[in-house]
């Protein structure tokens, strides 16, 4: 078993140096880039590292959907709101049912809500320096999602998941079905976890007669406890994940997280490979009733040249 794991970790960190040692550049060659957003402040606070978190819970569609089917409660449910750059706004739902026998099925919904801005045309073609005003016009974008996700061994499981996406200007709009894709493995090496995420993966769409691609981001990472055990009330937890989209280069996910009394959690993060954003963090709350367990979580992401962000989620487990 330990060479397997050796021989795997080999080839995780060997796809990290080939993804961050990539120097062309595809920024702008991909649309739906909503997609790519964090919807949890917990992973957000992280660095956006978590497709190995084996607690994630409803959380996990919005990770990894193969987490969805390692949830200790048959139910799990999550809501996230962030005000995003310039007046936008991202929110986020999650709900996942555990069927014995069978697996786990989930519902996600996210909505991006850019807001109402003033419509506008020239006079005349001569008059470039003047406009005329026809008023208010929206945008936004939002993504349905079904996902399975089944436990196959004690160590392995993965998850499916199928999403309508759509994003809306004016009256032109455009859609698309995705799909995400992911794997965790419990080595058994210590606490060690290693994890694959296929995200958004596609064929093209088309926008105002121009085609192009969807977000599709690979992700691999590893995770594990430092000091403790995911089940201890003290514990503090390593993640590590790299990611290579299809519209940039490679980058590194780096998240820390830690629980003190089984009740306070500390998050930070650091991403590398981003041109403004690098440091995160936050902190949860977690409570337990007789109902299950309910978390409230805040995460702050800096932006160099932007507003910075602050999203708050509220998750449950019954």
């Amino acid at each position: 078993m330990h060479r397997k794991t050796s021989f795997i970790l080999f080839l995780l960190f060997g796809w990290i140096a080939a993804a961050l040692a990539q120097e062309f550049n595809k920024t702008g060659t991909s649309g739906f880039v909503f997609l790519e957003i964090p919807a949890s402040a917990r992973f957000a606070a992280l660095g956006e590292a978590g497709i190995t978190m084996p607690d994630a819970g409803a959380e996990g569609l919005h990770v990894n959907p193969a987490l969805a089917a390692l949830g200790g409660k048959r139910y799990a449910l999550t809501v996230s709101h962030a005000n995003w750059y310039v007046g936008s706004r991202h929110q986020a739902f999650a709900f996942t049912a555990q069927i014995p026998r069978a697996g786990t099925i989930g519902l996600r919904a996210v909505w991006f809500d850019f807001g109402s801005m003033e419509k506008t045309v020239n006079p005349t073609s001569s008059q470039a320096g003047s406009y005329i005003s026809l008023g208010q016009y929206s945008a936004g974008a939002y993504a349905l999602g079904l996902t399975f996700a089944r436990q196959l061994t004690d160590r392995f499981a993965f998850g499916a998941s199928l999403q309508y996406v759509r994003e809306e200007i004016d009256q032109w709009h455009a859609d698309n079905v995705v799909t995400d894709i992911g794997f965790i493995f419990l080595t058994g090496f210590k606490s060690l976890r290693i994890g694959t995420f296929l995200q958004s993966f596609g064929l093209e769409a088309k926008y105002a007669g121009e085609k192009f691609k969807m977000p599709q981001q690979l992700k691999m990472g590893f995770s594990a406890e430092v000091w403790g055990a995911m089940a201890d009330p003290n514990r503090l937890t390593l993640l590590v994940e790299a990611v290579q989209p299809n519209d940039g280069d490679g980058r590194l996910h780096l998240g820390l997280e830690g629980l003190l009394a089984g009740v306070l959690y500390l998050r930070g993060g650091y991403k590398y490979g981003y041109e403004h954003e690098h440091l995160t963090g936050g902190i949860g709350l977690r409570l337990e009733k007789s109902f299950g367990a309910l978390r409230c979580d805040l995460s702050y992401m800096d932006h160099e040249t932007l507003d910075n962000t602050v999203r708050y989620t509220l998750a449950m487990e019954f």
